[in-house]
């Protein structure tokens, strides 16, 4: 999910900035300082929906990894919520539906070199191998391997990204990203030995989950902005602007992603 998020930030840098650079140009001929386009908002929406496609293979000229499905090979968890604690690490990961977002908003503020948005996606699935140890209830010790599934049922990303020059390099100024999410459905293989135990310690992270995600967002948006913008800074401080601009028009035509 954070490299997919890195990906979308950078294109909305990008294409946010320069459309508003080429409006802006253009208001200042006619005397006109508009505060929005829509032309420039169905632009970015003409790009994210070429790369709903894109994400499929990949972007090598970019950057880009295939991200449907996305593979990890390693992922360490550390929980501690009132029920449930744990420690432990999930490998070779596979998480589809990255790409089967619908676009809920896209408004660019030309003045403020800002873009408001919102996603939302019916359904992630992840499947992988795990390790765990840990307790719920402070009643059921546990230290557990074996292979999970685990879906994250209407997840919505909302929130905004403003952008900057420094130099003749584009950066990241904020970025406010505020997820929310129905419900997840878990299927973790061999946590306990007894099938029931492994019943109600699967319910209880369906229980927990949401409630983890919905009641922590201040705190969820402030690691997200603190984990993401200096990785997206570092990679768009690698690239000019006409780099950027290049890679997004492959040397000067459409502004549409290479797809498969």
């Amino acid at each position: 999910m954070r490299q997919f998020t890195s990906v979308l930030v950078c294109a909305f840098a990008l294409l946010a900035f320069v459309g508003a650079e080429e409006n802006a140009s253009t208001s200042e001929e006619n005397g006109v300082v508009p505060t929005r386009d829509n032309s420039l908002n169905e632009m970015v929406i003409e790009f994210l929906e070429n790369f709903k496609q894109t994400m499929v293979c990949g972007n090598p000229a970019m950057g880009i990894p295939v991200l449907a499905p996305f593979h990890l090979d390693h992922f360490e968890i550390d929980v501690d919520e009132k029920g449930l604690k744990f420690k432990g690490q999930v490998d070779d990961v596979s998480i589809d539906g990255l790409n089967e977002f619908e676009i809920k908003k896209i408004d660019i503020k030309m003045l403020k070199l800002q873009m408001d948005f919102e996603f939302f996606f019916g359904s992630i699935r992840s499947k992988g191998h795990y390790k765990v140890k840990g307790k719920t209830m402070s009643l059921f010790p546990f230290n557990r391997s074996g292979r999970f599934r685990f879906n994250a049922n209407g997840l919505t990303l909302k929130g905004s990204v403003k952008v900057g020059l420094n130099g003749d390099k584009i950066e990241i100024r904020e970025l406010l990203v505020t997820p929310t999410i129905k419900s997840v459905k878990s299927d973790i293989k061999n946590a306990f030995l007894v099938p029931f135990s492994n019943f109600i310690f699967n319910r209880i992270v369906e229980s927990v989950v949401p409630n983890l995600i919905n009641d922590n967002q201040p705190a969820i948006t402030e690691l997200i902005e603190q984990s993401l913008k200096p990785l997206i800074n570092g990679k768009l401080g690698d690239l000019s602007l006409q780099d950027l601009i290049d890679m997004v028009t492959n040397g000067g035509g459409e502004s549409s992603p290479v797809t498969c």
